[in-house]
């Protein structure tokens, strides 16, 4: 048997690179006398987009945002320096995953779905945002015609961010023809769930936990000895508690308000000046390793709050009121509820002085020990693996038969 995984591998984000690599490893573990890649298929208007030209960063539909993105390069001139440097460091890391032998660097299908025919015996869709196409356009690779000739399952797969409710009827028919010809369809979220059942199609959608939840981040492809030697040149105090932060600058600015020196500020993936170290250029592997050194994370990125519940390191959620999110459920609130932890997200735009509901319980989860209570929550979370599993044992029973 010969899976194939098509999902968002590439792109030079610490959390789509995590959820490739944990689906891989997973999928390896259950099954490993199948051989599982991820095929190597990037959108080439994507690949583009991370050379990180002074003209290509500046690129705009918009004069409001070609301003906004000119205010911020001239605040910070070493921000392309850093996004470029950034960027090699994933394409470095990226040989770590199981990538199939060829790259297909296109916009369109064709080329994608004939090596698909031609290579796999099933193909896995997801995890990660791969049916929000907003930008992407319908149809693309993540919707896969209905005829293709290999048994397709999602997995985790997420609309998020994508208004679907708006959508022409004749582009919900032509969705729910794709979602029909699945047989089976795991989805990350509340949100992707409803997108599924408003199309109307034949199958019925089934939660499945992202893959960073059952990652083993004890046996990541790291040296530890490296990453303390980074933290140390970055100026990382192993002797001083500190507060992992994964968000905007805005972040850093509040949580120095709550606490002043108290903690060292360790900003995640982003530079921000007002932190204590930071670390915007670990490959994602590290990344996902070092939440273990900080009492505290404060989170607005997804895989962020993830990656932090699976080192048992409690966190401060913080969501922005979005359009999407008055409408749905957001991902980050979806998956707090699911592991008991709602309590943990908070909703402010930064600007309001009274932070003493989220000072209380940050005070609350710095003076107490959650580790153990995290890390069973994760584990029962990530039993949701087992629903996807049972699909796909019953299709590669089939096939078997079949053979």
């Amino acid at each position: 048997m010969k899976i194939g995984i098509l999902t968002f591998h590439q792109s030079v984000n610490n959390g789509a690179v995590m959820q490739a690599y944990s689906l891989s490893k997973r999928l390896k573990k259950e099954y490993p006398e199948a051989e599982v890649e991820i095929i190597d298929y990037r959108r080439e208007s994507v690949d583009n987009s991370y050379a990180f030209s002074l003209a290509g960063y500046l690129k705009a539909p918009s004069f409001k945002i070609f301003a906004k993105k000119a205010f911020v390069l001239m605040g910070d001139p070493m921000r392309l320096k850093r996004l470029k440097i950034r960027t090699k460091v994933f394409e470095a890391c990226i040989e770590k995953l199981p990538l199939s032998k060829k790259t297909i660097i296109s916009d369109t299908t064709d080329e994608l779905y004939e090596f698909i025919e031609n290579n796999y015996d099933i193909l896995v869709v997801g995890s990660d945002a791969v049916w929000n196409y907003v930008t992407r356009g319908f149809p693309n690779a993540y919707f896969p015609k209905a005829d293709l000739k290999v048994k397709k399952l999602s997995y985790a797969a997420s609309c998020y961010g994508m208004d679907y409710l708006k959508f022409s009827d004749e582009e919900k028919n032509e969705v729910s023809k794709v979602f029909s010809g699945f047989d089976f369809i795991g989805v990350r979220d509340t949100a992707t769930e409803n997108f599924v059942k408003w199309t109307g199609c034949e199958n019925e959608p089934f939660h499945t936990c992202d893959p960073t939840v059952f990652l083993n981040v004890d046996d990541l492809p790291v040296d530890v000895s490296v990453i303390e030697k980074k933290l140390s040149r970055r100026g990382f105090n192993f002797s001083k508690p500190s507060i992992g932060i994964m968000g905007p600058d805005e972040m850093v600015s509040m949580v120095r308000k709550l606490y002043g020196s108290k903690y060292q500020l360790v900003s995640l993936y982003n530079y921000i000046k007002g932190a204590d170290v930071n670390l915007y250029d670990l490959e994602p592997y590290e990344w996902a390793y070092v939440f273990r050194y900080f009492k505290l994370t404060f989170a607005t990125f997804f895989h962020g709050t993830l990656l932090s519940l699976r080192n048992g390191v409690p966190l401060i959620c913080i969501d922005l009121n979005t359009e999407f999110g008055k409408k749905h459920t957001p991902k980050t609130l979806d998956v707090l509820k699911r592991v008991g932890f709602e309590d943990w997200y908070f909703n402010t735009d930064y600007r309001s002085k009274n932070f003493d509901e989220i000072k209380a319980k940050a005070d609350e989860l710095l003076s107490g020990d959650y580790h153990n209570a995290i890390i069973a929550a994760m584990d029962k979370e990530a039993e949701s693996f087992e629903v996807f599993n049972n699909a796909l044992k019953a299709i590669a029973g089939k096939d078997e038969q079949n053979g």
